[in-house]
């Protein structure tokens, strides 16, 4: 769905410094996009609620320190909600042993635009959070996932990077990127033409001869103009062609660029594809400097089999 049609926001939280920043931010982007918020939690079983399911309690016993672990959950999610955005939001309490299959299952189930995660960035410990619950987000699900370092704060998707395979869904991502640009921003278009460094004999690198390279980037050249005929023209930067590998070469632009937002699309839906997520977006919102929307690719999703 294109920016500009937001509905429904779904931002997780752990409690942590970083998914409040998450949550400051998935507010202020709600409030941009005249879209609902909705914020949830994901309660894994603690120490004291397993005790509880041992020893000689009945049934009534455990039922009734489930009842009471999950309305404590419930009474410091709505403080914590409260004491972040000063204010009252739609604040959700979910029990599941699998975070990231319990955010995608909800956002699912309640119709949800977007994905919001905060926390992720260069330090060691945000790398693992994206690492886990986040990555397994990133390749699970079908709605755009937005992924935030945990400095960043919002103003506005003003200056917006795009980069795209040229595959079916590449439009789609397009159609993303001009919606978070309007009125009044930049979009810019990348695509990267993937090189592989081969080496020879006495393992000399090969490299493909330079006219080849132009006449590939003068093709991309032109492919991406042929996708962008419906944007407004006063959005559009000249587009970007790099040589190089994928992900090295979006978070090259990306650091000359400095955008408020990147937006990437994942490779497939199904199988290796979906796990790996064509590895792109994965690395690129692991290592960017500024936010990533990943954007799923609907093309071959069940839904249009």
């Amino acid at each position: 769905m294109p920016a500009d049609k937001l509905q429904r926001i779904l931002v997780p939280v752990d409690f942590s410094a970083a998914s409040a920043n998450g949550l400051l931010v998935g507010s202020e982007i709600a409030r941009r996009f005249g879209a609902h918020l909705t914020v949830l939690h994901v309660e894994i079983a603690t120490a004291a609620f397993t005790e509880a399911l041992t020893g000689t309690n009945t049934a009534a016993d455990v039922e009734a320190a489930a009842h009471g672990h999950r309305q404590a959950v419930q009474e410091r999610l709505e403080e914590f909600v409260s004491r972040i955005l000063g204010g009252v939001a739609d604040a959700v309490v979910v029990d599941a042993i699998f975070v990231a299959d319990a955010i995608v299952r909800y956002a699912e189930e309640h119709g949800t635009d977007w994905i919001c995660m905060g926390g992720t960035g260069h330090r060691a410990i945000e790398r693992l959070v994206l690492g886990d619950t986040a990555a397994r987000v990133l390749r699970q699900s079908h709605v755009p996932v937005l992924t935030l370092r945990s400095e960043f704060v919002f103003d506005d998707f003003r200056r917006v990077l795009v980069a795209v395979d040229l595959g079916e869904g590449s439009r789609r991502v397009i159609e993303m990127g001009a919606a978070l640009a309007r009125p009044g921003g930049q979009l810019t278009v990348m695509h990267v033409v993937e090189s592989v460094e081969e080496l020879g004999l006495y393992r000399v690198p090969l490299q493909a001869p330079a006219e080849d390279v132009r006449a590939a980037v003068e093709w991309c050249e032109g492919a991406l103009g042929d996708l962008l005929p419906d944007v407004d023209p006063g959005l559009l930067a000249p587009v970007r062609v790099v040589v190089g590998r994928p992900g090295a070469g979006i978070l090259a632009v990306e650091r000359e660029m400095q955008p408020d937002v990147t937006v990437v699309g994942t490779h497939g839906r199904h199988g290796f594809e979906r796990l790996v997520l064509g590895s792109v977006a994965e690395r690129v919102a692991r290592r960017a400097v500024g936010p990533v929307l990943v954007v799923p690719n609907l093309v071959d999703s069940p839904a249009q089999e």
